[in-house]
């Protein structure tokens, strides 16, 4: 008679409910026959599809994740927001497209319950999750990203693109993101000096090219630095680096912090960067492509020049660009004019993955109101596309696994959904049914008429004049110093 009533009362707690194993579960629908009921108002879903259903997208999801620094369990009974609860209601959210961050919260926060069924519920409200987000989240994302960095190597190092020749190959650039207009975020976050534009913040990713995952991220004010960004993620490099960019990351200071890093550089310059020929310090051997970079700002404060290689390459298009690069061999250990072509080429990938971001995952304007907010919304965002571009990368079909990282998001992202909603999609054989687009364009991609479109020139040729009698003179001095020290 005790045994039964303790069941009973088991039966009847919500809690009991969730926490009943199958056999349990079975034991009692053998003797009260309401196991069909119990069941559905545990989880909506037979207990069988909930275990399928476990071992796929949230098991796709924790393979990524550092679980060990992201515990599920709450180190006290006040905590309901766990780590990992928090970590898979986000990257969710930043996968739906749904108007509203409540209607993505609510979306998520369900999935989550059914894949722990035993652990007690977390709040149901926004502004508490997000409050709790955006206090705890920034060793999350440090952790995370460090875990995702060890997978992009992995699968770079599985296909072979790791290295190109004797680099590992990154790319660096950045995009604005907007904001809603309200005095807070435009207060706080700024917006890009134009008349009644939207408060907005800046984005910058760096990317192996190789695979086109993204390996690191940084977000800022609508004025922040591309360039200081960029130096704030150099330690995350490895040595053997060589950072590809366009025009906007150009400087005397900013290059000699990365050379000071042991990274090399490939960047593209235009008619706003001086070059010195022929500054008398090393034997030249009557190369033109060795120029030196030292503004009169640097030669006023005795700073001694940087020298630096010029590369000249013409697109498809017959165009001419004209790169800088600190690697002035050009054998086996250092870096062709062919080499340097085909990593410029390669630097594409990188605004595909802002086009993902942008266009497929519709993160083109933040929703939140409060800049706090604003930031880890944008931040959970992109870790939400990294973890998409990941699972894409180990579990899709090779045809797909061997294109490049940003095609064919849209694709996986509509099966990452549908495995939200439908409990009983088999994930990974919807993922390698997926197919590589071989659509080929036959008509030109240029608009009728585009109201947005930039008018901008592109860079021009750098001017370079010959070193004066007085730098020559000068930074001779200064070797000489620089020999004695």
């Amino acid at each position: 008679m005790a045994r039964s009533r303790k069941t009973k009362k088991v039966r009847n707690s919500r809690d009991g409910k969730q926490r009943r194993s199958g056999k349990t579960a079975g034991k009692t629908a053998g003797k009260s026959g309401k196991s069909g009921k119990t069941a559905g108002k545990a989880g909506k879903t037979p207990a069988g599809s909930r275990t399928a259903y476990r071992g796929r997208l949230r098991d796709a999801i924790q393979q990524l994740l550092p679980c060990r620094q992201l515990p599920t369990l709450p180190t006290d009974r006040r905590t309901r927001w766990t780590p990992m609860l928090l970590v898979l209601v986000a990257i969710m959210m930043a996968w739906s497209t749904s108007p509203t961050l409540a209607e993505r919260f609510h979306a998520a926060r369900v999935r989550v319950l059914r894949w722990y069924p035993g652990r007690r519920r977390p709040g149901g409200s926004y502004h508490g999750f997000i409050d709790r987000l955006a206090k705890h989240g920034r060793p999350l994302a440090k952790a995370i990203g460090d875990c995702y960095r060890g997978h992009v190597r992995q699968i770079a190092e599985d296909r072979n693109c790791w290295w190109v020749g004797p680099f590992v190959p990154m790319t660096v650039d950045g995009s604005k993101i907007n904001l809603p207009m309200t005095e807070a975020n435009e207060k706080k976050l700024g917006t890009c000096g134009k008349a009644k534009t939207w408060p907005q913040m800046l984005l910058t990713v760096v990317q192996h090219m190789g695979t086109g995952l993204p390996w690191a991220f940084k977000r800022g004010h609508a004025r922040s630095s591309e360039r200081r960004h960029l130096l704030g993620m150099l330690h995350t490099l490895p040595k053997e680096t060589i950072l590809v960019a366009d025009a906007g990351f150009i400087g005397f200071e900013f290059w000699w912090r990365i050379i000071a890093s042991d990274r090399a550089f490939l960047i593209r310059v235009g008619s706003n960067v001086k070059l010195i020929r022929k500054l008398g310090l090393d034997a030249e051997n009557g190369e033109d492509d060795l120029v030196w970079i030292w503004p009169e700002k640097q030669r006023k404060k005795r700073a001694s020049p940087l020298k630096l290689r010029w590369i000249r390459i013409t697109d498809g298009r017959g165009r001419t660009m004209h790169l800088l690069t600190n690697v002035l061999e050009r054998g086996a250990a250092g870096l062709s004019d062919e080499t340097a072509r085909q990593l410029y080429a390669m630097r594409w990938g990188v605004e595909l993955l802002y086009r993902s971001l942008k266009q497929t995952m519709q993160k083109r304007k933040m929703l939140s109101d409060s800049p706090r907010n604003a930031r880890s919304e944008l931040t959970w965002a992109f870790i939400g596309l990294w973890t998409l571009l990941l699972i894409k990368a180990m579990r899709t079909s090779d045809a797909l696994r061997n294109a490049h990282a940003a095609k064919g998001v849209a694709d996986v992202l509509r099966v990452l959904l549908r495995a939200m909603a439908d409990d009983t999609l088999n994930l990974d054989t919807a993922l390698l049914k997926l197919k590589p687009d071989e659509y080929v364009r036959k008509n030109s991609r240029k608009a009728r008429h585009w109201p947005h479109k930039k008018t901008e020139s592109p860079p021009g040729e750098p001017k370079a004049r010959n070193a004066t009698e007085a730098e020559k003179a000068l930074a001779e001095e200064l070797a000489t110093e620089k020999v004695a020290a």
